[in-house]
């Protein structure tokens, strides 16, 4: 009797779990990896940038938790400079051809240029795919690896496709855009054998952010009428209509990252594995938070350089050290070689700023902002796949095309 009545009973379903993400990453620490990979790339002529993104990478992955067990980020800096090395043996030759192709037709020099992008911007489109493939290969959590399959080539039309649609359309067709694309990257991702998808859609995005889209263009708009209105002008009222669009062209970039935050949590709501889903609360004040903390901080940076460059000019000229343009001389040497080094300071201290408030501050507040719900559903997770090839973050990194941190 008992057998029977347990045997009608209803099975109860598993309750959903829901595991907030975390990030333990200290600040100081990550920017001390960054101050000494940058000064580190100076005397190896950027070579150390290979090491540098790998130490990043592995402090990132290594304090991003769910429900307190964290990722882990297995790839070396050795394999990155190999695929640099070997986008190099693929592009080297392209660009030769390019250049011999303008010396034989120098009355074509500027359509000669034509096959060149062509073959850049589609091999970018590639390498991208290629990177996030690499990327997720090198990713492990539970012990268990991420690893994705399909085309890049494919991946690469379908890129070109959009962008050109979305060209057209003046960007109408740019959440259409990003969801096929994403739906394409997620569907060829796999947690060890869980594969992974993408339900957000075109609709949904334009639905949460074409009033963005609707106001970036008449911005666009008024910017190009007051220019034409600033050419017909004339006399005082011409210099005010120039400034004016001036004005109005800077504020194009206001809506940005109210964009980029709506785009996050269209993003994130849709990402899923098997039965685990995720859903982000990410509030737009954040990212304009870390956009000013960028813009003022690189304004701090610059006029604390020109002060010190504007000290060392000063004692050189205190001390007769000024050297006379007509005589060579390793005074001249020296202060040549100054220049060089704060030029190079200079782009290295902005690429440090950019990489600590919108790589790690980002990086943090996304992560924080993210809930993962049924996450029991990844114990069935059973390892598979291999590690990806190097070229397609070889390529990426030497087109400059979505490395990432």
């Amino acid at each position: 009797m008992t057998a029977s009545l347990s045997h009608d009973l209803p099975l109860t379903p598993p309750t959903s779990h829901n595991a907030s993400m975390s990030f333990s990453g200290r600040g100081g620490d990550f920017l001390r990896l960054l101050i000494t990979g940058s000064l580190f790339q100076i005397p190896t002529f950027g070579f150390y940038r290979f090491w540098l993104i790998t130490k990043l990478r592995r402090h990132l992955w290594a304090n991003t938790q769910i429900d307190g067990e964290a990722f882990e980020y297995t790839a070396t800096a050795k394999e990155l400079l190999i695929g640099f090395l070997i986008a190099l043996a693929v592009l080297v030759p392209l660009y030769i051809v390019y250049f011999i192709l303008g010396i034989m037709a120098e009355e074509q020099y500027a359509f000669a240029s034509v096959p060149l992008v062509v073959i850049t911007y589609v091999l970018a489109h590639y390498g991208s795919y290629r990177a996030r493939k690499y990327r997720a290969s090198r990713t492990i959590f539970r012990g268990v690896r991420f690893w994705m399959k399909g085309s890049g080539w494919a991946y690469a039309m379908r890129a070109i496709l959009w962008d050109l649609a979305t060209l057209l359309t003046l960007g109408l067709a740019l959440p259409w855009a990003m969801a096929s694309l994403e739906r394409y990257r997620m569907r060829h991702t796999y947690f060890g054998s869980i594969q992974g998808d993408f339900v957000g859609t075109g609709w949904s995005l334009f639905k949460r952010g074409w009033w963005v889209w609707a106001l970036g263009i008449v911005l666009l708009a008024l910017t190009f009428f007051l220019f034409v209105a600033s050419d017909i002008a004339t006399g005082s009222g011409k210099p005010a209509l120039q400034g004016l669009a001036g004005v109005v062209g800077l504020l194009i970039m206001a809506p940005i990252p109210l964009a980029m935050a709506i785009f996050t949590r269209w993003h994130i709501d849709g990402l899923r594995f098997g039965d685990v889903t995720a859903a982000s609360d990410f509030r737009a004040g954040t990212y304009y938070g870390l956009f000013f903390k960028l813009i003022f901080s690189s304004l701090g940076f610059l006029m604390a350089l020109g002060l010190l460059a504007g000290l060392i000019g000063f004692l050189f000229a205190s001390f007769e050290l000024v050297p006379d343009m007509e005589e060579l001389s390793w005074t001249a040497f020296s202060v040549g070689l100054l220049v060089v080094l704060g030029y190079l300071v200079a782009l290295l201290g902005l690429g440090v700023l950019q990489r600590y408030f919108l790589g790690r501050g980002l990086w943090a507040a996304i992560v924080t902002s993210t809930t993962v719900t049924n996450l029991q559903a990844v114990d069935a997770a059973v390892a598979a796949g291999q590690p990806a090839g190097v070229l397609g973050e070889g390529l990426a990194d030497a087109l400059d095309f979505n490395v990432g941190i």
